[in-house]
Order: structure tokens, then C-alpha cells, then sequence
């Protein structure tokens, strides 16, 4: 004998389209004939206001009164997947070295920063993310951030177009096959230590770091998104439309080094627990600081430059949708 199981959506629609039936077939032999009741709308269209039924004028035919009950039906049988179908969600493909893989999504904003959420759109369309990496994983004072989006990280060629449209190209293999740097633990022979020099400053055609780039992102810094673990921002430089395609994902509590002064857009749903594996990996020397430029009168939060990780933490793709 089998134990039969039964859907909750399904029921529901099932009994809504009973009580479609039962309408009609009231109608059907009744005088007056039997409607659910109407509200008028602003067009003079009727819409309907209740699930109980009530006599109308018998001109409203049967077949009438089962289209009206099956659209409510319709209606009934799944909101949530209705409202869940305007958000924009940004999803990124984790691949490091250390083997960690999986999804991590975002929910974006468009209705707070409409044009910061445009940029990275485009950006991901373009294919600035696919097979980049994060560059910069930085942990100071219990506080920690991710930094992503250079284009120059990519394993492979990436040329972009200065300010006259000559190429200005990273060869790629920051980190080589084996997918690690050079350290006092082991030695790696396919690394390009020039490649990795350029992190953090690749963008798209025509992006600088300062005012006179070609890329200017009009500013959204007063979204009312506060800077909490999870957040994603936009990264900027002394120039307060300095951001380029370079993101900062924040791994704590940010709010008093970005919050007014930089564009947040989105904030983890899933996957965060992908990333904070990423923040503990080993890191070595960068470049230089890590700084937070701001425009306010507030000192800018400077962190030390030791935050280069050792190994690949790999972005394979990113998507929006």
C-alpha cells in the first residue's frame, strides 16, 4: 500500500478552482445568477473584492463568472514567486586553490543605487569578473574586507584602452598553474611577479584612478545602506567618481570607514560562509597600504599592506540577473 502525499501549493490551487466551478455552476441554475462581488475601478472595469458570492444581475453569463473565479485562482496560487520576480540578484562562482567552491549571491538595490547597480551590470556582462580574483584580503583590528573586481587579475591576457586608446595590458599568470605565490615555505616558478603589480588598477576602457579618467560614476554614497558585514560597495579613490569595476565586500561591520562616502548596492543572501573562508587564508605583502579615501573632514581609515593572498582565491564568473 502506498502513503500518498500531498502538495500544499497544489491543494490550493485545487480548491480554487473548485470555488470556480461552484460559481459557474450556481449560475447555472439560479435567475438572477450568482458573481462574486465587484469594486469599479478607475476605467469603469469591475475587479473582484471578496471570495463570497452574492446575487447579481442574471446578464452576467456562467462562462463569465468561471473566468473571473479561475483569474482568482491564478491569483492565489503562488505570491511569493510573483514578488520575488523583480529583484536583481548578482551571483558569483567561487573557485580558489585551497579547493573552495560553491555560489555566492548577492541581492542588488537598483531601487536605491540605480546607476552604481547599472555599472556592475555592465561590467559582468562584459566579462570584467569572469576568471578574476580577489586581490586584497585584509583583516585589521577584529574587521576584515575583500577586494575584487581588477580585471588585471585574470590568469589570462587583459589589455584595456588608455585615455588616447592605446592597450595598456597585464599578460595575466599573477599566479601561475600551480596557483601559488613564492614564499619561505615553497617556491613556485610560473608566477609573474610584474602581473601582480598591476593589481588594483586595471578597470574598464578608459577608467583612472584620478579625475581625469575617462570613467566617471556619478556618486550614490547616500543609498541608506549602511555598511554591515555582507555589504557590497564599490570601490573609490581620492575622487569621489573615481570607482571603476573594482568592488569591496565587506566581512564585518564597515560603517564607520565607508558608510556616506562610498556606494553600496547589494548584501549577501547566500554563500557568505564561502567567503569567510576566503578571509582566513595566509596573505603576504602588497603593495602598499590599504587606504579608504572619504570626502569629510573625518581621518580615512588606513590598514597595513600585508594582505596579499599567498594563493589564488579565484572568481570563475559573475552574473546579474
Amino acid at each position: 500500500r502506498f502513503k500518498r502525499t500531498y502538495n500544499p501549493e497544489m491543494l490550493m490551487r485545487r480548491a480554487a478552482v473548485a470555488a470556480a466551478v461552484l460559481v459557474a455552476g450556481a449560475d447555472a441554475f439560479s435567475t438572477g445568477g450568482f458573481l462574486l462581488p465587484t469594486t469599479k475601478t478607475r476605467s469603469g472595469a469591475s475587479s473582484v473584492s471578496a471570495m463570497r458570492m452574492t446575487h447579481e444581475p442574471a446578464s452576467v453569463s456562467r462562462r463569465a463568472a468561471f473566468v473571473t473565479a479561475a483569474g482568482v485562482a491564478l491569483t492565489l496560487q503562488a505570491p511569493e514567486k510573483a514578488n520575488a520576480a523583480g529583484s536583481t540578484t548578482a551571483t558569483f562562482k567561487i573557485n580558489t586553490f585551497e579547493g573552495v567552491k560553491g555560489d555566492v549571491v548577492f541581492e542588488l538595490y537598483p531601487d536605491k543605487a540605480p546607476k552604481t547597480v547599472e555599472a556592475f551590470k555592465k561590467y559582468a556582462d562584459l566579462g570584467l569578473y569572469d576568471d578574476s580574483a580577489f586581490f586584497r584580503v585584509a583583516t585589521f583590528l577584529k574587521k576584515g574586507v575583500l577586494f575584487g573586481g581588477d580585471p588585471y587579475t585574470k590568469e589570462s591576457k587583459y589589455c584595456m584602452k588608455d585615455l588616447e586608446g592605446k592597450d595598456m595590458c597585464s599578460d595575466g599568470n599573477s599566479y601561475g598553474k600551480d596557483g601559488f605565490l613564492s614564499t619561505g615555505l615553497r617556491n613556485s616558478k610560473d608566477d609573474s611577479t610584474g602581473a601582480r603589480a598591476k593589481f588594483g588598477k586595471g578597470g574598464p576602457d578608459g577608467w583612472r584612478r584620478d579625475s581625469i579618467s575617462l570613467v566617471k560614476l556619478e556618486p550614490e554614497f547616500n543609498t541608506g545602506i549602511t555598511h554591515a558585514k555582507g555589504v557590497i560597495t564599490m570601490r573609490r579613490f581620492d575622487n569621489p567618481k573615481s570607482a571603476g569595476s573594482q568592488f569591496i565586500i565587506c566581512m564585518s561591520d564597515m560603517s564607520d570607514e565607508l558608510d556616506g562616502n562610498y556606494a553600496a548596492f547589494g548584501k549577501v543572501t547566500s554563500g557568505i560562509e564561502l567567503l569567510e573562508k576566503i578571509l582566513k587564508v595566509d596573505t603576504g605583502k602588497a603593495e602598499a597600504a590599504l587606504r579608504f579615501p572619504r570626502d569629510d573632514k573625518k581621518q580615512e581609515a588606513i590598514w597595513p599592506a600585508f594582505d596579499l593572498p599567498n594563493t589564488r582565491q579565484g572568481i570563475d564568473k559573475v552574473t546579474v540577473n
